[in-house]
């Protein structure tokens, strides 16, 4: 089994094969992403359960301890990532409203931007 350490070298460089690393978990991950824009414009019921699947977390789950090989790191992360999920929740609550509201589609995006943050900065003091 060979170990993957993301080394910075004094000059300033990533070895060839680390940076090569990084541009295909950019690369991957854009095109799940993606992907999951493209289903949603076919469905919007199948692109949710592309984007609403704990994939991103996933994702950068296994990038994490990848670059770490750090398993108690990882699982601080995925606690934190538990413990978020309700806030960010609180994104989608103007969009359900919008059919009452008749909002712009950016002022939705902004009110539950600000809800979302609130509840994570919430969140935050609580548990500190």
């Amino acid at each position: 089994m060979v170990k993957y350490r993301l080394r910075y070298y004094a000059n300033g460089n990533y070895s060839v094969w680390e940076a090569t690393l990084f541009v295909v978990k950019i690369l991957f991950s854009v095109a799940l992403l993606l992907a999951a824009a493209e289903l949603a414009k076919r469905s919007t019921f199948f692109g949710a359960f592309v984007i609403a699947l704990p994939l991103t977390s996933m994702l950068a789950m296994t990038w994490l301890y990848l670059d770490t090989r750090d398993s108690d790191k990882v699982a601080l992360f995925a606690r934190d990532i538990f413990f978020l999920v309700p806030p960010s929740l609180l994104f989608f609550l103007p969009f359900l409203l919008q059919p009452k509201s008749h909002w712009p589609f950016w002022l939705n995006f902004s009110v539950g931007f600000a809800l979302m943050a609130v509840g994570m900065l919430g969140y935050r003091f609580l548990v500190k």
